[in-house]
């Protein structure tokens, strides 16, 4: 099994460059660089294309340009995304290739497939609010959506299912292509046998026992407007509609007052509503 490498790059520290050269030695693939300086001089970073985009052309965008570059250009069978901050052991794309491989010998319809992702600081492994664990068998969570850093697919699901939609830019992104792969009988979900310590949201809050991500503020602008335009579309699951219907209405409310910069993040909020009220073009 051939596995190629999509890192998108936005403003990396030295320490991300660092581990992406390394990550370079190891695997073909593509870097795709949405920050507006060069990181990279030569257009080959060891065994990996790489494309400066000029300024943040959005997450999908960015991910699409690496998919159609292998798609055309490396010959491989599986895909793996992967953030520029996340921390991989070095074998970790042979490692979730194989297991999505064997998951698929046990006829189950894979669509994608992603590690047990855990803190970076910390190494716990993140909870969600609202979704509890559906254990498949003991090698498979099933899951509605994954974050796609980290995760796997066969390269030629991209065929079928369509590649990522730039018009959401960065938010949801992954949820929705996995939901639009759920509408061709395609089920994704993660393993328990791999982990990845990666980072959600630039810092955390508590608030009783539940840890809220706080990201930078321009964010809730696609949050707001890519839930209003999703919320809209029959094949977005109704469990999903609903829970993040009701985290994204009490944000609105308690993020002036409880979050640092939580008026700037309201602000980006009521464009957001605004502009997801119109509807995005795809």
């Amino acid at each position: 099994m051939t596995t190629a490498l999509v890192i998108v790059l936005f403003n990396p520290t030295d320490d991300d460059i660092h581990h992406l050269q390394h990550v370079a030695q190891l695997y073909p693939g593509v870097i795709v660089d949405n920050s507006e300086t060069r990181h990279f001089e030569s257009e080959q970073v060891e065994q990996m294309h790489y494309f400066f985009l000029g300024g943040n052309k959005g997450i999908a965008h960015a991910q699409n340009v690496g998919i159609q570059h292998i798609m055309q250009h490396v010959p491989s069978e599986h895909i793996v995304f992967m953030d520029q901050d996340s921390r991989w052991e070095d074998h970790y794309a042979e490692r979730i290739t194989a297991e999505y491989e064997a998951l698929r010998q046990k006829g189950i319809r894979l669509s994608a497939l992603g590690p047990t992702v855990c803190r970076r600081e910390t190494g716990e492994e993140y909870q969600s609010v609202f979704h509890k664990k559906e254990f498949v068998n003991q090698d498979f969570i099933l899951r509605k959506h994954i974050i796609s850093s980290g995760s796997c697919i066969r390269k030629e699901l991209f065929e079928e299912v369509g590649v990522f939609e730039d018009a959401l830019f960065i938010d949801f992104v992954d949820d929705e292509w996995c939901w639009r792969a759920h509408t061709k009988g395609y089920v994704c979900g993660i393993t328990p046998h791999i982990t990845m310590a990666h980072t959600i949201g630039q810092k955390e809050i508590h608030i009783g026992k539940y840890v809220i991500g706080i990201s930078a503020p321009f964010r809730y602008f696609y949050l707001y407007r890519n839930y209003l335009v999703l919320v809209r579309r029959g094949y977005v699951p109704v469990q999903w509609k609903i829970s993040y219907g009701v985290k994204f209405f009490a944000r609105f409310f308690y993020f002036p007052f409880v979050v640092e910069n939580g008026r700037e993040c309201w602000k980006y909020m009521w464009r957001g509503i605004k502009e997801g009220l119109k509807g995005i073009k795809k």
